[in-house]
Formats: C-alpha cells, structure tokens, sequence
C-alpha cells in the first residue's frame, strides 16, 4: 500500500504497465528515521527521492547559526532536493526530519534505471520537476510581492500542518519576518 502510494504520487492518473509499478516497487527502500535526524548535508550529494509515510521534514540552510528553514514536507509528500539530486551537485541545504518519521526512497541509479526502460516514467519525472517549479515560483512570489499577513494567512491556508508542527522562530524564517513580525500578525487573528 504505502509503495503504491508513492507510485501515485508520481504517475498521477497517468495508465501505467504492470511492469513499471512492479520494478518500481521492488527498487523502494524503506527508511524509519528518529525526531531531528539529519538525512542530508549540505555539500553532500543527494542520492534519493524520498516519500514520506508517516513523519515532517524540512529543508534548510545555516546562517549566522541559524536554521533557515526555506521548505517543509509532511505525510504523503515526495521530498527532494532538485538541484543536488537531478543533477548529482552537492546540496546548498540540509534535510531534517523533525519527528520520528517513516519515508520511501528510491535511489537516482534505479530513477535512472525506470527511465531508461520505461519511456513513460520520464513523463513522470518531468511532471514532478514541473510541479516542484511550480511551487518555487509561487513561493518567491509570495515572498517578494505580499504582506506578512497575507504571507501568514496564505500558509495557515494552503500547508496547516506548518503552523501545527514547526516552532515559531521556524515559520517566522520560512515566512521571512522576524518572530516579533509573526507575533504581531498572529495576534490580528
């Protein structure tokens, strides 16, 4: 169940071979992951796209000592680093699950592998890479064009489990407000 729900998420509603969902079920790995381990590093090369069964991550860079968290993934979420995983670079963030977490992963050898021996499985990656654009658009967009409060509505709106699961100085920095900001648009509320 839980590597069918991993294919979906990439296919989709796309009709796909028996074949593919077999092969692509037995090169899954199963990951279960204690709260606050750290699963990648920066300048490391991320390896794997990853599933998230049961868990919450975030991704991050350090500055200044502190966790600047630019992106957040929960239950029935794909996580991947896109820049250090398609293109095999070394990771300008760090991906840290913040509760014990159980994740699906599949390696970028056997992503390729799935490429090469079923064409429609590029259809797949290509639509994951067109979302993952989509959502970074937006994200910048937000950041640069709306208020605080509208920022804040936006996220209570669109990702709960944020507001539920991260700190206040977590969201203040993913939102780009200081936690005095944050503090004063959550009391308008």
């Amino acid at each position: 169940m839980e590597n069918e729900d991993f294919f979906n998420s990439l296919a989709g509603t796309s009709k796909t071979s028996n074949e593919l969902r077999t092969q692509f079920y037995k090169m899954v790995e199963k990951e279960v992951h204690p709260r606050h381990k750290t699963i990648l590093n920066s300048g490391q090369v991320c390896n794997h796209v990853w599933f998230i069964v049961q868990g919450f991550a975030m991704a991050y860079i350090e500055k200044e000592d502190k966790k600047i968290p630019y992106q957040f993934w929960d239950k029935s979420e794909i996580m991947v680093p896109v820049n250090s995983f398609f293109k095999q670079l070394p990771a300008d963030g760090c991906i840290k699950v913040l509760e014990k977490s159980t994740l699906l992963a599949i390696s970028f050898s056997n992503i390729k592998k799935l490429t090469e021996a079923f064409p429609e499985f590029n259809f797949f990656m290509c639509n994951l890479l067109l979302n993952l654009q989509y959502s970074a658009e937006r994200r910048i967009f937000n950041l640069t064009s709306i208020d605080p409060g509208e920022r804040y509505a936006l996220l209570m709106k669109e990702s709960p489990f944020i507001i539920r699961k991260a700190s206040v100085e977590m969201i203040s920095a993913y939102l780009g407000v200081s936690r005095k900001t944050l503090n004063r648009v959550r009391a308008k509320r």
